[in-house]
């Protein structure tokens, strides 16, 4: 029993290390572009990135409302679990395709400007962390 506590201890300081730089990855150069981004706008700035963004919320409100109504009718007409899947995966899509259409014009906004750009986000899946279906084909029951 000594000998394995000792081995813990052995193993501990390479396991705090792995976690360590497994979370410092993240601190990457786009952390600190976003932190330049915010020192060098000025307040007339974020006020017209601001009317930027709230123009193009209202102006696809409705959109976003539609895909949650066709959402809400293809869950409800799915009658497996293969056709829910089908039918979160369609509607995931077409809101990643709406997000990323108002990134474009927040990004036209703050080329306008002479602001950098928003770095395009990668998704869950691409970072390595589990997503809805990953997550559930790989839940052990029993």
């Amino acid at each position: 029993m000594v000998l394995t506590h000792r081995w813990r201890k052995a193993l501990l300081i390479p396991c705090v290390a792995f976690a360590a730089a497994t979370l410092h990855q993240g601190m990457g150069p786009a952390d600190s572009v976003a932190g330049q981004r915010e020192e060098t706008i000025t307040d007339a700035q974020k006020q017209q990135l601001f009317e930027a963004r709230r123009r193009w919320e209202l102006d696809s409100y409705d959109r976003r409302l539609a895909l949650l109504n066709t959402g809400r009718d293809c869950t409800e007409r799915a009658r497996s679990t293969d056709a829910f899947r089908a039918c979160k995966q369609e509607q995931r899509q077409a809101l990643r395709r709406l997000f990323q259409e108002g990134q474009q014009v927040v990004n036209a906004e703050r080329r306008r400007l002479g602001l950098p750009l928003l770095p395009e986000r990668r998704s869950r899946r691409s970072q390595g962390s589990l997503g809805g279906d990953q997550l559930a084909s790989s839940t052990v029951v029993g």
